[in-house]
């Protein structure tokens, strides 16, 4: 998607602000409100921005223990990637999930309000992943950043 200096203060001040009205957003902007809700739709219809929601904190809510995942796959075909992403998604301790170049095939955060909960995951979910080969974990000592802001 190809941005301009108007989609970028548009993306910029929602970053800062996220729940700023078409009107308060227009004046930020410089736009007028037209010109606004249309950019503002285009850029949700081409995924660039998705709906307004609160991000919840896990550690603010009990979750201390934040693990992070690393998986080999026994086989790599697209079949087995498949079944393991499919049923990656729906562990909901994973909060995100990503495929990596190099050593490991996967990456998972994983949340946890302690060690025995993480360890029980561990034993109820991910080594009943489908195709794990093995699963070497890093537990999170101090949270440094975590920000969600893209550049622009």
């Amino acid at each position: 998607m190809q941005l301009d200096d108007s989609d970028r203060r548009i993306l910029k001040a929602l970053q800062e602000q996220p729940d700023l009205t078409l009107r308060e957003l227009g004046e930020i902007t410089g736009l007028s409100h037209s010109p606004c809700w249309r950019r503002l739709q285009r850029l949700q219809e081409a995924g660039a921005i998705s709906a307004r929601r609160f991000v919840v904190d896990p550690e603010a809510i009990g979750f201390e223990i934040l693990v992070f995942c690393f998986v080999k796959i026994s086989h790599h075909q697209r079949d087995r990637l498949k079944a393991f992403e499919d049923a990656v998604a729906k562990v909901p301790e994973v909060m995100q999930c990503y495929s990596l170049s190099g050593e490991y095939d996967y990456v998972l955060q994983v949340i946890a309000t302690s060690v025995r909960e993480y360890e029980a995951t561990v034993k109820n979910a991910l080594v009943e992943l489908p195709n794990v080969q093995s699963i070497n974990t890093s537990f999170t000592l101090k949270r440094i950043k975590n920000s969600l802001n893209v550049p622009l």
